[in-house]
Parts: structure tokens; sequence; C-alpha cells
């Protein structure tokens, strides 16, 4: 019988959302591990609960870096992360071990194993549009990364790589680590006949009439293009990757102006990104430009 523990990772949630996701998790995993990032207290009394309260935001990749060490630490033999916005349909864990100890019988080395993912809000299930993954056995993917939401990691992938990356904070943390487990012979795959859904930033908004732009945060705009930079150099990290959210960055430093009420703001995070990933910083942004 294999331990899975799952890592919740939570940022001031919605309560009602949060108990949700506690009530799930533990009907599917073995312990349950609550990373919180936020000022205020998470309290849950119960023996297979283990609570993490920062009372900071450490960002999501120290978060779970700290749940995973705890979890393999403690007789996790698997981890499962989520995100407090993610519900896990009925069976969806044991759905995962069973595909992972199928593809691993038949000679594969799994670093992450996912499910597909949908909009919660909008039912469109995500769909890679230029790198496609390769097909095996059926009803798996071979993909370059996943997001963390809803994935299995083995102890074995675990300690051949470490934890996430925790200077990234957050954004590109979880393809960060797919990529640097493929370093060491390990793939990530999804599993298409298991269905999560998750939450896009804060909705989408269509580009020139056709382009469905995902719109997160303005402040999100400063980590995703700073880390782009950071992990521009890393020969590890796919070309593609680069050359896409490169000439993704281009346009909306010309388009979000016009797209958006406060476009210019969005910008002026987006060009600190640039600047602060040419210059190798690290971390949360300087309290003095949180705006």
């Amino acid at each position: 019988m294999k331990n899975i523990y799952s890592i919740l990772v939570t940022y001031e949630p919605n309560i009602e959302e949060l108990n949700s996701a506690i009530k799930r998790l533990l009907l599917e995993t073995n312990t349950l591990v609550i990373c919180n990032n936020s000022q205020k207290d998470v309290v849950y009394v119960e023996d297979k609960v283990k609570i993490f309260n920062f009372r900071d935001n450490l960002g999501i990749a120290k978060a779970q870096s700290i749940g995973m060490e705890w979890a393999f630490s403690n007789g996790a033999d698997f981890i499962i992360q989520m995100d407090q916005d993610s519900i896990l349909e009925k069976g969806t864990v044991n759905k995962l071990l069973k595909s992972y100890q199928l593809l691993t019988s038949k000679g594969y080395k799994i670093g992450v194993l996912g499910p597909k993912h949908y909009d919660k809000e909008t039912k469109e299930v995500d769909q890679a549009r230029i790198i496609k993954g390769k097909e095996i056995d059926g009803k798996y993917s071979i993909i370059n990364a996943t997001i963390s939401s809803s994935s299995l990691i083995s102890k074995k992938a675990y300690l051949s790589v470490g934890g996430m990356e925790d200077g990234l904070f957050i954004d590109a943390v979880d393809f960060e680590y797919c990529w640097r487990l493929k370093t060491k012979g390990f793939i990530t795959v999804r599993d298409n006949d298991i269905l999560l859904g998750h939450r896009v930033g804060d909705g989408k908004k269509k580009i020139i009439g056709k382009i469905d732009a995902r719109i997160p945060s303005s402040i999100r705009h400063y980590y995703h293009i700073r880390n782009l930079f950071l992990l521009l150099f890393r020969g590890y990290v796919p070309f593609y990757w680069k050359v896409s959210n490169l000439f993704k960055l281009f346009l909306k430093i010309i388009i979000y102006p016009f797209l958006f009420d406060d476009g210019l703001k969005r910008v002026r995070y987006m060009l600190k990104g640039v600047k602060d990933g040419v210059l190798r910083k690290y971390g949360r942004i300087d309290l003095a430009t949180r705006k």
C-alpha cells in the first residue's frame, strides 16, 4: 500500500472553497499538508492534517518545497500538488496511481503525472497550441511540462532533483520542475482520461478578435517576465518556450496599453521584470515597487 500525501498551498483562501478542498483531499490521500502563505492562520483540527502557517507570502515555490520535504521525510511514497481553487473529482488520486504503476511497469520513467485541465468558468479544456505531446499507450501523452495542480510526484523523482526552485517565487515554477526532471531522464505524462477544473488567471480576453489571452493580476506580469529572463539562458529550458514567450512579451508591450484600463501599469511591471531578470534578481518583488 502506497502512502500518498497531498500538498495544498493557500493564499488568502475563500474558506468555503478551502474546506471543500480539504474534505476531498482527506478522502483521496493519507495525509494532507497545508502550506499557508497568508497572514491569517489556517486552523483545521484533524490527525491527518499537517499545517504550516508561515504568516507571510513565501511564494508558491518555497511553500511547495517545504511541504514536499516534510512529506517525503515523514512516510510519503508520493505527493500530489494542489491549489486552493481546484477540487479533485472522486477517485482521481487512485486513477493517477494506477496509471503511474502501469506506465512504470512498461519501462517509462515517470517524473510528473497529471490530468488534463480545463477552465472551471468556461469549461474549455486546455490545449497546447504548438507542441501537442507524444501519444503513448492509448490514453496518455508525454508532454514537456504540466501545471502543478493535481500533479503526482514520486519520492524517487524528488530525491533526484529535490524541491521546487524557491527563487522563482511564482510563475513557471511547475514547468521548470518538469524540465529539470527531464535532465535526469524522467518524463512528464498527462492522463487524458482524467480531468481537473482549475481557475485560469482572472479570465480571458480576445486580442485582435481571435486570440484568447489569459488575464492575470498586473503584478503577475512581473514574475512571468522576470522568470522568463532568469530561465532564458538555461540549456534545459525548451527553445520554443523561450522564443514564444519573448514574442508574446513584445506583443503585450505594444498592445496592453490599448487593451486594458490599467495597461500602462501592466507594462511597467513587465519592464521591471525584464530589468530584474537581466540583473538576476530572485524571490519576491521589492516591496517599494509593489503598487
